[in-house]
């Protein structure tokens, strides 16, 4: 099966000496039929449509992968991809999974360490929190009783004081805790 038709996909530009150039030609691609039962001859009806190609060195190609620095990096490309295979391999060969696990194992017990720390940092934050709080309420009805008594000797300003100080310290647990 043979086919002429031009490639879609590849947009050309010409510059300005282009007038010069011959008109492209069509190359021929050849391609049998696939002989294959995927999905009931799907890949069989897969046709190379053609090339065009052109004599002219002064056209440029704008589509991906054109021209000689397409080219280039298409080398570089397979030549890193090609590189890093052989890394992977020889990293792969070079690899113990026992080490590897018992690794694993010994960064996991660091971390559980670390963790249970930090856990009793923060138990013990919580516990100096939970003695601050009942300082401050212990001192608050101090100065609650303060001013009862106060009070109850007849002593205005003084009950006032211990009350404005009893505010401070009720103030000072609502904002902290």
């Amino acid at each position: 099966m043979a086919m002429k038709a031009p490639i879609r996909g590849l947009s050309m530009v010409p510059s300005p000496s282009s007038s010069l150039c011959p008109p492209p030609k069509m190359v021929l691609v050849r391609c049998p039929p696939l002989r294959t039962s995927f999905f009931n001859g799907g890949v069989g009806r897969l046709k190379a449509m053609g090339i065009q190609t052109s004599n002219c060195n002064a056209l440029k190609c704008v589509g991906r992968g054109g021209g000689a620095l397409g080219a280039q990096m298409n080398l570089f490309d397979r030549l890193a991809r090609v590189i890093k295979s052989y890394a992977n391999a020889i990293l792969s060969s070079v690899e113990d999974p026992e080490k590897i696990l018992d690794q694993a194992v010994l960064e996991m017990n660091d971390d559980l360490t670390k963790m249970r720390q930090a856990t009793a940092q923060v138990l013990a934050s919580q516990k100096r929190m939970e003695n601050k709080y009942k300082a401050a309420q212990q001192a608050s009805d101090d100065w609650y009783r303060r001013a009862q008594l106060a009070l109850a000797k007849g002593d205005d300003d003084l009950a006032r004081e211990a009350l404005k100080r009893r505010k401070s310290y009720a103030v000072g647990i609502s904002s902290k805790f």
